[in-house]
């Protein structure tokens, strides 16, 4: 980890940066970013590759946004309008996204380990790779696809690894969780109406209290899992408690 004691940023709802991230090295300033924002006009605001991280971007309206590989690590993206904006292979680490609207967005080999996502609405996104640790309590995942590529469903960037998360009172109602790494995961009170939940791993998982109606359990791993007190359990197929 780089020496840059003074410029080193507290991160929003978390520790500082001391041993958790590289301190903030962002190239732009917030008014930077709305700058871009605004000149873009009716055209997608390009941002892609940008340094980022420790920036207070909170309530900020991105307009599709071209965020390809941008680091936002430590940001705080609260409220943020992130509606079909492009993040594949972005860091978000110990970012707060709490309540941001990332609807329709595409997240395809993001890195995003240990950020708040609470109350964020990620309706219909695309999402893979790294979100260990993430606490999703209250978002909206409906019909969102976090489904691995049939191709290669347990390889790289193809791949959601969604460990020691919290999806408690979340809407994954007609989700795609496909091939899923969901080790020790909080799902308590979700809702999993007609989710896809096809050869996830589901060991040690809380599903205490969810809705899993209609949902299609076929070859997931759930040993050890809590299974208590779940709704629907005779309509899910595969699944056997």
């Amino acid at each position: 980890m780089q020496d840059d004691s003074g410029s080193c940023r507290a991160l929003i709802g978390f520790s500082l940066c001391f041993w958790l991230l590289p301190c903030s090295s962002a190239e732009l300033t917030r008014q930077d970013v709305i700058g871009i924002i605004a000149k873009a006009g009716i055209e997608q605001p390009k941002l892609a590759k940008k340094d980022l991280s420790g920036l207070d971007l909170s309530g900020i309206a991105f307009n599709k946004a071209d965020l390809f590989s941008a680091n936002l690590d430590g940001a705080n993206l609260k409220q943020a309008g992130l509606t079909g904006v492009n993040l594949n292979l972005a860091r978000i680490r110990h970012a707060n996204l709490q309540n941001a609207d990332l609807s329709g967005a595409s997240l395809y080999g993001v890195t995003m380990d240990n950020s708040d996502l609470s109350g964020a609405d990620l309706s219909g996104s695309r999402i893979t790779g790294s979100l260990n640790n993430v606490n999703l309590t209250g978002a909206k995942l409906h019909r969102a696809n976090l489904g691995a590529n049939s191709e290669s469903p347990r390889k790289g960037l193809a791949l959601l690894e969604m460990q020691n998360a919290v999806l408690n009172n979340a809407n994954l109602s007609g989700a795609n969780l496909n091939y899923a790494l969901m080790a020790n995961t909080s799902f308590r009170n979700a809702d999993l109406h007609g989710a896809q939940l096809i050869w996830v791993d589901l060991t040690d998982a809380n599903l205490n209290g969810a809705n899993i109606t209609d949902a299609d359990f076929r070859s997931a791993k759930l040993d050890g899992a809590n299974l208590d007190n779940i709704l629907g359990a005779d309509t899910a197929l595969g699944f056997r408690q």
